[in-house]
């Protein structure tokens, strides 16, 4: 009766915080992708009856089932706002309404879905005398269960195989010596986790470049808009003047921070940066700094008198920040690349082929984050080009001088970068390609092609690519 009592309180508290949050979550969850805001999946409860356990919906909507029921680290079947619902730990909050309906308690064995349950040992079956629980020892232990699957492996083999044998034993041993002070030791104790468990060391070590990013915004934000104050009213000449400013200034991070977060500015890392994500940053700052004005027209800070120009000052100061920081970190680490390579030895290449095709093929080498060749030129059968000058690069000659370019520069690979070559010059090539000990590689915009002296092998990717051949 006791513990009954508490799942009533706590589930009670837990529905008015789920109340509190739901409009922002189903709002996200929303925009993220199309589908329900709320997951209902069966699972197995206390006597093997089946129940609809609820939680935030963290994964794609399809018409049928994909995958298995368990959900492995970097499951694609997950969304983007899903993964961030399931690192806090916030898509479990709706279970709280089978809390209350006495499917399930506060602690307890973890809820299982009736195809697990199915493979359950007979001598575990004890489990399913008790209601599944919220919290319980196996979910504080795996805590972020997802992150023992090693990569490859089929997941429903490996949590047979590997977990359940460990989580079972956890399970019984619970159900042996269960006492309301010891579920409550681990109520408190699985609220701690949940918190402190929400960042792993994993997880800060595989998105550093994200989260530099987002300390970054958060203080140009709160620097932004301080130093647009102070341009605007040099200093703090009134009292309500400073009231308005500390009401506003954390604001201005919670207006911009999510919007750039929504419009993916914080899914790139520095190496990659492109003009495509700097304008992600830009209609970031520039879609949230409209809302910044908006609520703080709402919530009464602009009635009072607070100067309209702050806020211009502050949306251009940002934007300078924002995107600034970010193109001087990628010129940084571009130079940090270039000095540590300095000393490694590069493959010198010429590429066959003049036209737009070439010039791709050159642009991608260049633009490589680690430049594995030193592009001597290019060479093409069109005498008109000869001695001309592509993106900064001479036409040398054409596919009959390479015996001789070879001497000259040394070549080690050459890049066919033409739409269609005859039979008979490939041919040619291939063979004197052969006795100079050169690798030719094709490069197509969409696809890489290995031209090898056996028959060929085609290898594909999903952005250019070069092939042997």
């Amino acid at each position: 009766m006791l513990n009954r009592f508490l799942d009533i309180l706590v589930s009670l508290v837990g529905l008015f915080i789920l109340g509190l949050m739901l409009p922002v979550v189903a709002l996200l969850i929303k925009m993220d992708s199309q589908g329900p805001v709320f997951y209902a999946g069966w699972r197995v409860g206390k006597d093997r009856k089946r129940f609809r356990m609820f939680k935030f919906r963290t994964m794609y909507e399809t018409p049928q089932p994909l995958g298995v029921s368990v959900s492995p680290q970097g499951d694609p079947r997950v969304t983007p706002i899903g993964l961030w619902l399931r690192r806090l730990k916030l898509n479990e909050f709706p279970q709280f309404y089978n809390v209350l309906k006495g499917e399930m308690t506060l602690v307890g064995p973890r809820p299982e879905a009736p195809d697990m349950a199915e493979k359950y040992p007979p001598e575990a079956q004890a489990i399913f005398t008790v209601k599944p629980g919220l919290v319980g020892p196996n979910q504080i232990l795996g805590r972020n269960e997802e992150e023992l699957y090693p990569r490859g492996v089929d997941p429903t083999r490996f949590y047979l195989e590997e977990i359940l044998p460990t989580k079972l034993p956890i399970d019984l041993e619970y159900i042996e010596n269960k006492s309301l002070l010891k579920d409550l030791k681990y109520l408190f104790k699985g609220t701690w986790v949940t918190i402190s468990g929400a960042i792993s060391r994993q997880h800060l070590t595989d998105n550093v470049s994200q989260i530099v990013m987002l300390v970054a915004d958060i203080i140009g934000c709160l620097a932004s808009f301080t130093i647009a104050h102070l341009i605007r009213f040099e200093g703090f000449p009134m009292v309500w003047i400073k009231q308005s400013f500390l009401f506003i200034l954390p604001l201005t991070v919670l207006t911009r921070i999510p919007v750039i977060f929504y419009l993916g500015g914080y899914q790139t890392l520095f190496r990659y940066l492109t003009l495509k994500d700097l304008k992600k940053v830009f209609q970031g700052v520039f879609l949230g700094s409209l809302l910044l004005v908006i609520v703080s027209y709402f919530s009464g800070a602009l009635l009072k008198g607070y100067g309209r120009g702050v806020f211009i000052i502050d949306w251009l100061c940002l934007t300078m920040m924002l995107v600034g920081y970010r193109v001087v970190l990628k010129t940084l680490h571009q130079w940090y690349m270039k000095e540590k390579n300095n000393g490694e030895p590069k493959r010198v290449a010429l590429i066959w082929g003049s036209g737009e095709q070439g010039l791709w093929c050159l642009r991608y080498l260049n633009q490589s984050q680690n430049p594995r060749y030193e592009v001597m030129g290019f060479i093409d059968d069109e005498i008109r080009l000869h001695h001309k000058r592509i993106d900064g690069l001479r036409v040398l000659g054409d596919h009959h001088h390479l015996d001789i370019l070879t001497q000259l520069y040394r070549i080690e690979e050459l890049f066919l970068a033409m739409p269609k070559v005859s039979p008979r010059q490939l041919e040619s090539v291939q063979e004197l390609c052969q006795r100079l000990n050169i690798t030719i590689l094709r490069f197509l915009p969409r696809t890489v092609q290995e031209i090898s002296f056996p028959p060929p092998v085609v290898e594909q990717t999903g952005e250019p690519s070069f092939s042997i051949v």
